[in-house]
């Protein structure tokens, strides 16, 4: 007998938990039937319920590492450690490499034992495999007690954050917690600094520095950016920015001035622009709450201080100090283009381009006005943000739309999706506060929570 196909989805579909219920209903979807916003709920059902799955995977996986050898169908005999060569029977069976065996292995026994939080949090479809590698990754050196104490914070907000932002999120928690241990893993990876080069198939080759300090790579990377874009803007080269880019590293690297090699040199008065933040705090001394290099993610709160320090003698550094509260205030003129001092101070609060995820930095996007100048928006701080040209492009050409609600930057997607960016470091609103923004703005439900 023929499967019932739906047309449409059934009611209560967005509230249906992953699990066995809701992947009968997803096997019985249509998506040729639905409307561009009935697919995205579909889409977010089909990922609560793979975040499931891949948390049921997890639980094999370990199950298997633990397991005697036996006959098929024979009792459920279980060792009382791990068997050393289970990564060979994972790979053999799922046509793995050792690689992804032996990672799979590690995100099994941290997700399952180290920190149970994130299986839940998995098999209730907010957390996904990807995710649950970064949290592997970033807390394989911490003991148990601490990873867990790491998870319960940031588990409240994995399903606004993107796997760079929750990266960068558990690295600066870390940085917080416990310095102490951070800096010995800094100094330790420090100590292993090394220049590393490969050749590809394709006939050519890559070089690269690995465990660099990142203020360093911050103002290198803001040095060859400079030559390059000097050299696009002079208009008589037909490389693209990311080429231009790699030519002028190699040519430095090489011992090649860059100007003989066709490039354009960078403005002689200008110095590299790298945007540090810190605390008052912090700079005081007063604490040790880590610094971020925008672009570069959180660095050590005594490196962030050496920094500041040194601005003047290797780069020009623009720092932004917030209060406890992260607040900044200044003012503009009504103009199109921003001021100067406008565009740092926009630079400065936004951090990152306002689109959900994006991690572009400020210093690389657009000023752009929340409501357009040409429909009378004034160019004040309030109605400027940060956007990348990708999103730019989409507000203005792709019918998405963005307006500055009471908590963040609120965006609306073609498909009537609703999704607020909160500022950096800003704590979520409550539901209650998010309900009456919502009924406030005529809205049935409150927008997404975004970072």
């Amino acid at each position: 007998m023929a499967e019932k196909v739906l047309v449409g989805l059934p009611s209560g579909f967005a509230d249906l938990p992953p699990g066995r219920e809701l992947a009968v209903v997803l096997s019985t979807v249509d998506p040729t039937t639905l409307s561009g916003q009935d697919l995205v709920e579909l889409l977010a059902a089909r990922h609560r319920q793979t975040c499931h799955d891949q948390a049921r995977q997890l639980q094999t996986i370990r199950e298997l590492a633990y397991s005697r050898p036996g006959p098929v169908g024979g009792p459920p005999l279980r060792r009382t450690i791990v068997d050393p060569h289970a990564d060979t029977e994972i790979a053999f069976a799922l046509t793995w490499t050792d690689y992804t065996a032996n990672l799979m292995l590690s995100v099994a026994f941290t997700v399952l034992e180290k920190t149970p939080a994130i299986a839940e949090a998995m098999l209730a479809g907010r957390c996904d495999l990807d995710k649950a590698k970064v949290f592997t990754t970033e807390l394989d050196d911490c003991e148990p007690d601490q990873a867990r104490q790491v998870v319960a914070r940031i588990l409240p907000e994995i399903a606004r954050l993107t796997t760079g932002q929750l990266r960068d999120a558990l690295r600066k928690l870390l940085l917080t917690i416990d310095p102490a241990a951070v800096r010995k893993r800094h100094d330790k990876a420090l100590a292993d600094r090394c220049v590393q080069h490969q050749e590809f198939a394709n006939g050519t080759a890559a070089i690269a520095a690995t465990y660099l300090p990142k203020d360093k790579v911050a103002a290198a990377f803001d040095h060859v950016d400079a030559i390059a874009r000097a050299t696009k803007a002079a208009g008589l080269d037909e490389r693209t920015i990311d080429q231009l880019r790699a030519d002028v590293m190699a040519d430095l690297l090489a011992g090649v001035d860059p100007t003989t090699a066709g490039t354009a040199a960078a403005p002689a008065t200008r110095k590299g622009v790298v945007n540090l933040h810190l605390n008052l705090s912090t700079l005081a001394c007063l604490d040790d709450l880590p610094g971020e290099i925008a672009g570069f993610g959180p660095v050590l709160a005594d490196i962030a201080r050496q920094t500041a320090a040194q601005m003047a003698e290797h780069a020009q550094w623009r720092f932004s100090v917030h209060h406890d509260n992260g607040t900044l205030a200044a003012e503009g003129r009504l103009r199109y283009r921003p001021t100067t001092a406008q565009a740092n101070f926009i630079n400065a609060r936004d951090r990152t381009c306002r689109a959900p995820g994006c991690r572009r930095p400020a210093r690389r996007c657009d000023h752009d006005h929340n409501l357009d100048w040409a429909l009378g928006g004034p160019t004040l701080i309030p109605n400027l943000c940060c956007l990348c040209r990708r999103h730019h492009r989409a507000k203005h050409l792709g019918k998405f739309t963005i307006t500055r609600g009471p908590h963040g930057i609120d965006w609306t997607t073609p498909r009537g999706r609703r999704y607020t960016v909160l500022l950096h470091d800003q704590p979520p609103p409550s539901p209650t506060e998010l309900g009456l923004a919502a009924h406030i703005l005529g809205h049935h439900t409150p927008a997404q929570l975004r970072r």
